[in-house]
């Protein structure tokens, strides 16, 4: 079965299954609790995307650093996430406990809710990890030199308070105030109280993450972040919806309309804060996944009109992909996008144009995925793209969303005259039999959904 995997390490067997108990597992997450005495050998052995340590009243904090200091070597080497949860307040705030080296630290949860979306940020840092690592290896055997294949396995972040846009949908609640109070004491925070005025405030650039505060309904709240995964510039863009009641979400229907990461509106500005440092590494990730090859000027590895990756290049990433998931059990998933006019618009307006319409469309593309997944232009009008350790409903969601996009744009040509495009899609899932080829062929055999 293809599922992310867990480990949750305890003082012993029933310290270990109680706090694997407080983490929502479902059909696609496989949660395994283990105790101190066998926890290094399951950790360093590279089944697992996600430890978690439980730290405070059971395990103490000495015994906690030691394990997490032990385990930086090998956390680097299989990209997997190394988290701390504790279990009671003072925990959270020791220093020796945030030096300790854990990739993140869980701040006391509420809900097992609030654990599951934090746990979803978390494996998706572990999948970009693994990305990183794959393309650089993938690209050595297409250049002659590492070039900027050699940049550090993760970038660093910078140190400084996050920037973000609270936009609030129920200010007048008391709750609503409180994390106000914590979003001003812990970042360069711009407030506003009117949504559509909010979506001016989204194109100003330099924000690190845009928090919605919803403290009595947060069906607004999650339409804005919906309305805001279809504009490209702010696809990546990570939002935290914030709610009094987080185990009323469904997160499925949450995280499908784009919001990264769910909090509580009582989070202290130390919990907060955590949240945060999480969404500028996601978006340095992303970042460097972005330039990992667009910048490459061998064509072998990047198309020079979109900006995708080349034809080899990406059929190479791809089977290595299918490797590394088909190891750790991760579910991968594939899309192919047609131009489905691209040759009336040739033959109307020239290839000259049919070039402006590709270099627009590979503009768009790029903006509207994430760093993690990869583009890689097929043949003339077709594109594949791949969304690595996800499920096929999230990339279902994601690939529809797309193709409406790239539907609404209007593309000008030289001497004023401009086209609308028809876009074509399909989508498989990977049966972790297939390889790269295989997979790509089954895309020609499924019916070609148009966007519409």
């Amino acid at each position: 079965m293809q599922a992310n995997r867990i480990l949750v390490v305890g003082k012993d067997e029933a310290h270990a299954k109680a706090g694997a108990a407080r983490i929502t597992s479902d059909t696609f997450t496989q949660v395994q609790a283990a105790p101190w005495t066998e926890a290094i050998p399951l950790a360093s052995s590279g089944r697992y995307q996600l430890v978690i340590v439980l730290a405070g009243s059971e395990i103490g904090i000495a015994a906690v650093t030691t394990f997490a200091r032990s385990a930086e070597r090998w956390t680097q080497r299989e990209g997997m996430m190394l988290v701390a949860l504790t279990e009671d307040g003072t925990a959270a705030l020791h220093r020796d406990l945030q030096r300790a080296g854990f990739d993140d630290i869980i701040h006391r949860p509420m809900h097992p809710t609030q654990v599951g979306g934090r746990i979803s940020v978390l494996l998706r840092l572990s999948t970009m990890r693994r990305e990183l690592a794959r393309r650089q290896a993938t690209a050595r055997g297409f250049t002659s030199g590492d070039g900027l294949f050699l940049a550090p396995a993760e970038p660093v972040i910078a140190s400084r308070r996050a920037s973000v846009l609270l936009v609030q949908f129920d200010q007048s609640a008391h709750c609503a105030e409180q994390f106000n109070r914590a979003v001003r004491s812990c970042t360069e925070a711009t407030i506003c109280d009117d949504p559509e005025a909010a979506r001016s405030l989204l194109y100003r650039g330099g924000l690190d993450a845009v928090l919605l505060c919803a403290a009595v309904d947060p069906k607004g709240a999650i339409e804005f972040a919906d309305r805001m995964r279809r504009v490209p510039a702010l696809y990546n863009l990570p939002v935290l919806l914030a709610t009094p009641d987080v185990s009323q979400l469904d997160l499925d229907t949450v995280f499908n309309a784009g919001v990264t990461d769910v909090a509580p509106t009582c989070l202290s500005s130390e919990q907060l804060s955590v949240h945060l440092a999480s969404f500028k590494r996601l978006e340095a990730l992303r970042a460097a996944l972005a330039v990992r090859y667009t910048q490459h000027v061998e064509m072998v590895i990047r198309d020079g009109l979109t900006g995708f990756a080349g034809h080899g290049f990406g059929m190479a990433h791809l089977q290595s992909t299918l490797h590394d998931c088909a190891e750790l059990s991760l579910p991968v998933a594939v899309a192919g996008l047609t131009i489905e006019n691209l040759d009336e618009i040739n033959a109307e307006h020239g290839y000259l144009a049919g070039d402006v319409v590709m270099r627009r469309i590979g503009d768009m593309v790029r903006r509207c995925i994430r760093g993690e997944d990869m583009a890689t232009r097929l043949s003339g009008s077709r594109i594949l793209v791949q969304f690595p350790d996800t499920r096929y409903a999230n990339a279902n969601v994601a690939v529809r969303r797309l193709a409406n996009v790239l539907r609404f744009q209007k593309i000008d040509l030289r001497g004023g005259a401009s086209v609308a495009l028809r876009i074509g899609y399909t989508l498989a899932c990977w049966d972790g039999k297939a390889d790269a080829r295989m997979l790509v062929a089954s895309l020609k055999a499924r019916k070609v959904a148009v966007a519409a």
